[in-house]
Protein backbone atom coordinates (compact mmCIF):
# COMPACT_ATOMS: atom_id res chain seq x y z
CA UNK A 1 0.00 0.00 0.00
CA UNK A 2 1.29 3.83 -1.07
CA UNK A 3 0.21 6.82 1.10
CA UNK A 4 0.97 9.91 0.34
CA UNK A 5 1.71 12.51 2.88
CA UNK A 6 2.33 16.45 3.06
CA UNK A 7 5.35 17.50 4.53
CA UNK A 8 6.82 21.31 4.37
CA UNK A 9 4.26 21.22 0.78
CA UNK A 10 6.47 18.48 -0.38
CA UNK A 11 4.60 14.99 -1.05
CA UNK A 12 6.23 12.32 -0.18
CA UNK A 13 5.84 8.45 -0.27
CA UNK A 14 5.83 6.44 2.39
CA UNK A 15 5.84 2.43 1.40
CA UNK A 16 3.49 0.12 3.79
CA UNK A 17 4.20 -3.20 3.54
CA UNK A 18 1.05 -5.72 4.39
CA UNK A 19 1.88 -7.59 7.51
CA UNK A 20 1.68 -11.29 6.10
CA UNK A 21 0.01 -13.95 7.98
CA UNK A 22 1.14 -17.50 8.08
CA UNK A 23 -1.44 -20.22 7.95
CA UNK A 24 -1.69 -24.31 8.41
CA UNK A 25 -3.74 -25.96 5.50
CA UNK A 26 -5.34 -29.49 6.39
CA UNK A 27 -7.91 -31.71 5.26
CA UNK A 28 -10.75 -33.15 7.46
CA UNK A 29 -13.37 -34.89 5.00
CA UNK A 30 -12.80 -33.42 1.38
CA UNK A 31 -12.68 -30.02 2.25
CA UNK A 32 -9.41 -27.90 3.39
CA UNK A 33 -9.01 -25.95 6.87
CA UNK A 34 -6.67 -23.69 8.51
CA UNK A 35 -5.21 -22.67 11.70
CA UNK A 36 -3.01 -19.52 12.18
CA UNK A 37 0.05 -20.75 12.56
CA UNK A 38 0.53 -19.07 15.92
CA UNK A 39 -1.86 -21.49 17.59
CA UNK A 40 0.26 -24.51 16.36
CA UNK A 41 2.53 -26.16 18.86
CA UNK A 42 3.20 -29.34 16.85
CA UNK A 43 2.05 -32.19 13.72
CA UNK A 44 2.49 -35.56 15.22
CA UNK A 45 1.75 -39.06 13.56
CA UNK A 46 -1.43 -40.42 16.00
CA UNK A 47 -0.37 -42.54 18.73
CA UNK A 48 -2.57 -45.06 20.81
CA UNK A 49 -5.66 -42.07 21.75
CA UNK A 50 -6.76 -43.51 25.41
CA UNK A 51 -10.76 -43.42 25.02
CA UNK A 52 -12.24 -41.27 28.13
CA UNK A 53 -15.93 -42.01 29.97
CA UNK A 54 -19.19 -40.07 29.11
CA UNK A 55 -17.31 -37.49 26.56
CA UNK A 56 -19.07 -36.21 23.76
CA UNK A 57 -18.10 -38.18 20.78
CA UNK A 58 -15.76 -35.91 18.88
CA UNK A 59 -13.51 -36.08 21.92
CA UNK A 60 -11.30 -39.63 21.19
CA UNK A 61 -9.94 -39.65 24.26
CA UNK A 62 -6.66 -38.56 25.36
CA UNK A 63 -2.58 -39.21 24.82
CA UNK A 64 0.21 -38.85 26.77
CA UNK A 65 3.06 -36.05 24.98
CA UNK A 66 6.20 -35.88 27.00
CA UNK A 67 4.67 -35.93 30.20
CA UNK A 68 1.09 -34.16 29.28
CA UNK A 69 -2.01 -35.45 29.01
CA UNK A 70 -3.38 -34.27 25.65
CA UNK A 71 -7.51 -34.57 25.13
CA UNK A 72 -7.78 -35.29 20.91
CA UNK A 73 -10.47 -34.22 19.52
CA UNK A 74 -11.64 -35.53 15.97
CA UNK A 75 -12.24 -32.63 13.72
CA UNK A 76 -14.44 -34.51 11.22
CA UNK A 77 -16.75 -35.64 13.96
CA UNK A 78 -17.07 -32.33 15.49
CA UNK A 79 -18.35 -30.91 12.26
CA UNK A 80 -20.72 -33.97 11.41
CA UNK A 81 -18.14 -35.43 8.42
CA UNK A 82 -17.99 -38.91 9.35
CA UNK A 83 -14.14 -39.78 11.60
CA UNK A 84 -10.79 -39.82 10.74
CA UNK A 85 -9.14 -43.19 10.35
CA UNK A 86 -6.49 -42.64 12.75
CA UNK A 87 -3.84 -44.95 11.28
CA UNK A 88 -4.04 -42.26 8.35
CA UNK A 89 -4.44 -38.79 10.05
CA UNK A 90 -2.16 -36.54 12.15
CA UNK A 91 -2.91 -34.13 15.26
CA UNK A 92 -2.17 -30.93 14.96
CA UNK A 93 -1.70 -29.99 18.44
CA UNK A 94 -2.52 -26.48 18.94
CA UNK A 95 -3.11 -23.85 22.26
CA UNK A 96 -6.39 -22.47 23.07
CA UNK A 97 -6.91 -20.59 26.10
CA UNK A 98 -3.89 -21.54 27.91
CA UNK A 99 -4.96 -25.20 27.14
CA UNK A 100 -2.94 -27.82 24.71
CA UNK A 101 -5.80 -29.38 22.31
CA UNK A 102 -4.82 -32.16 19.98
CA UNK A 103 -6.96 -32.13 16.28
CA UNK A 104 -7.28 -35.29 14.50
CA UNK A 105 -7.33 -34.58 10.95
CA UNK A 106 -7.03 -36.40 7.83
CA UNK A 107 -3.83 -34.93 6.74
CA UNK A 108 -1.61 -32.13 6.80
CA UNK A 109 -0.85 -30.16 3.22
CA UNK A 110 1.12 -27.03 3.87
CA UNK A 111 2.01 -23.67 5.61
CA UNK A 112 1.21 -20.93 3.33
CA UNK A 113 1.81 -16.92 3.70
CA UNK A 114 -1.42 -14.75 2.53
CA UNK A 115 -2.43 -11.26 3.70
CA UNK A 116 -5.14 -10.16 5.28
CA UNK A 117 -6.98 -8.57 2.49
CA UNK A 118 -6.65 -11.73 0.68
CA UNK A 119 -9.20 -13.29 3.48
CA UNK A 120 -12.50 -13.32 2.51
CA UNK A 121 -15.78 -13.14 4.73
CA UNK A 122 -17.59 -16.23 5.56
CA UNK A 123 -20.69 -16.90 3.23
CA UNK A 124 -24.03 -17.16 4.31
CA UNK A 125 -25.12 -20.41 2.83
CA UNK A 126 -22.65 -22.08 4.87
CA UNK A 127 -24.57 -24.34 7.40
CA UNK A 128 -25.24 -22.55 10.58
CA UNK A 129 -24.18 -25.63 12.64
CA UNK A 130 -20.40 -24.85 11.75
CA UNK A 131 -20.51 -21.48 10.73
CA UNK A 132 -19.13 -20.16 14.42
CA UNK A 133 -15.93 -22.30 13.94
CA UNK A 134 -15.27 -20.38 10.63
CA UNK A 135 -14.14 -17.08 10.78
CA UNK A 136 -13.12 -16.86 6.99
CA UNK A 137 -12.07 -18.11 3.90
CA UNK A 138 -8.76 -17.74 1.41
CA UNK A 139 -7.83 -19.02 -1.97
CA UNK A 140 -3.97 -20.71 -2.22
CA UNK A 141 -2.91 -22.17 -5.40
CA UNK A 142 -6.66 -22.90 -6.80
CA UNK A 143 -7.68 -24.75 -3.19
CA UNK A 144 -9.92 -22.54 -0.76
CA UNK A 145 -9.05 -22.76 2.90
CA UNK A 146 -11.65 -22.31 5.50
CA UNK A 147 -10.45 -20.50 8.21
CA UNK A 148 -10.89 -21.87 11.88
CA UNK A 149 -11.27 -19.86 14.77
CA UNK A 150 -9.77 -22.44 17.18
CA UNK A 151 -11.46 -20.35 20.08
CA UNK A 152 -15.13 -21.49 18.99
CA UNK A 153 -13.98 -25.22 18.28
CA UNK A 154 -15.26 -26.22 22.00
CA UNK A 155 -17.92 -24.53 23.66
CA UNK A 156 -17.73 -22.64 26.81
CA UNK A 157 -18.94 -25.59 28.89
CA UNK A 158 -16.52 -28.12 26.74
CA UNK A 159 -13.27 -26.07 27.29
CA UNK A 160 -14.33 -25.51 31.48
CA UNK A 161 -14.77 -29.48 31.49
CA UNK A 162 -11.40 -30.00 29.64
CA UNK A 163 -9.80 -27.37 32.20
CA UNK A 164 -11.00 -28.84 35.00
CA UNK A 165 -9.64 -32.85 33.56
CA UNK A 166 -6.68 -31.60 32.48
CA UNK A 167 -4.84 -28.64 34.58
CA UNK A 168 -4.22 -30.66 37.32
CA UNK A 169 -2.20 -33.18 35.09
CA UNK A 170 -0.24 -29.99 32.98
CA UNK A 171 0.91 -28.32 35.96
CA UNK A 172 2.20 -31.16 37.74
CA UNK A 173 4.08 -32.57 34.13
CA UNK A 174 6.69 -30.02 34.82
CA UNK A 175 7.42 -31.03 38.35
Amino acid sequence: MVEFTASSSKLKTVQKEEEELLFLGFMAADQAYSLHINFVKEILRVPRIFTLPQTPAFLKGVIELRGHILPILDLKERFSLGTVHQKKGRIIVITVSNQMIGLLVDKVTEVFPTSPKEIRPTPHVIHKSILPFIEGIVSVKEQLYYILNPNNLLSPKEYRMLETQFSSSEGDAGS
